[in-house]
């Protein structure tokens, strides 16, 4: 059985091998560097391998769903269609193949409701879909991540991909995958909009946390949604604990506003990014936004009695 802790070595020392060999590996090394990085959901370089594979006419049936199946998992939408053709083509009466193609038709079809943010250095954002139940849950074992974001603690795929639908199902949310150039899906990115409000959260695996990439991830989200949806002001919230979370909002240009959550969740701190206002304006739009998404959580009065004080400088 595949071991999620064993993972980014294991894929690891699998992308020194193709960087050593690339396409100078024996023909015989080449299939199974694909074979294992397919087993372990290594994208990228199922991607890559599988393209000089192609490149050479040398890929197999079940090498070519591996090369359609990475590419769709990054994204590269007509990329995939186009090999699925290719294989409907080739073996015209085999039933699934065509299946394959109608299924890669509608994601596409489905795929053109979500803005796409573009990328970021060695990141893209693509939305969050079904076909990510594999790379979500790698990243997810962790159940810190569960605990610390306030996500459920998924039994199996099934709750995970009702979960999902409930999710895609807010058509208010943006809910997006980060995927890595080399290592794929490593994290999530969401946001929920009511009007020019909107709620920001993010997450990253054990092995992505604390470099950077969380807040550049968040920075690309926010922005896009700023230029196409009219994002005026933000806001997240973090356990008082989670300094690492904290630190990430703090990149992307949000401020602590001094605000917790009410009762139990007094453990919980609010931050806001956008133009300066007053903290009763800050007070009340918070209230409003949780109320309208129905959150769990509610805001306690801020720190300052003043309604008129202007929010915490950064």
């Amino acid at each position: 059985m595949l071991n999620p802790v064993d993972r980014h070595a294991r894929l690891g020392a699998l992308h020194r091998r193709w960087n050593a060999g690339g396409a100078g590996l024996p023909d015989a090394a080449l299939h199974g560097l694909l074979a294992d990085a397919a087993a372990w959901d290594g994208w990228p370089l199922v991607d890559a391998v599988g393209t000089c594979l192609a490149d050479r006419e040398e890929l197999d049936t079940a090498e070519t769903l591996h090369l359609i199946d990475a590419r769709r998992a990054l994204g590269r939408g007509e990329a995939a269609l186009a090999l699925a053709r290719a294989l409907r083509h080739t073996y015209p009466f085999a039933p699934d193949h065509a299946g394959l193609e109608a299924e890669l038709r509608s994601w596409l079809g489905w795929r053109q409701r979500f803005p796409l943010p573009g990328s970021h250095d060695e990141l893209t954002l693509e939305p969050l879909a079904h076909h990510h139940a594999r790379g979500f849950a790698w990243q997810y074992h962790d159940p810190a991540i569960a605990q610390l974001c306030c996500l459920p603690k998924f039994i199996d795929g099934l709750e995970w991909h009702h979960w999902l639908a409930g999710m895609l199902g807010e058509r208010r949310r943006l809910l997006y995958a980060v995927l890595h150039r080399d290592w794929g899906l490593i994290g999530c990115v969401s946001l929920v909009l009511h009007r020019d409000a909107g709620f920001f959260y993010y997450w990253l695996g054990p092995d992505f946390q604390g470099r950077g990439f969380g807040p550049r991830a968040g920075a690309c989200l926010l922005a896009m949604a700023e230029r196409t949806c009219g994002l005026r002001s933000c806001y997240a919230k973090a356990f008082d604990v989670n300094l690492r979370s904290r630190r990430g909002l703090d990149k992307m240009g949000f401020a602590d506003l001094g605000m917790r959550g009410t009762g139990e969740d007094c453990n919980q701190v609010f931050y806001r990014r956008g133009p300066p206002q007053t903290r009763r304006r800050t007070a009340d739009q918070l209230h409003w936004l949780l109320e309208s998404m129905d959150a769990s959580v509610r805001a306690a009065a801020p720190a300052s009695s003043r309604d008129d004080a202007p929010e915490p400088a950064r």
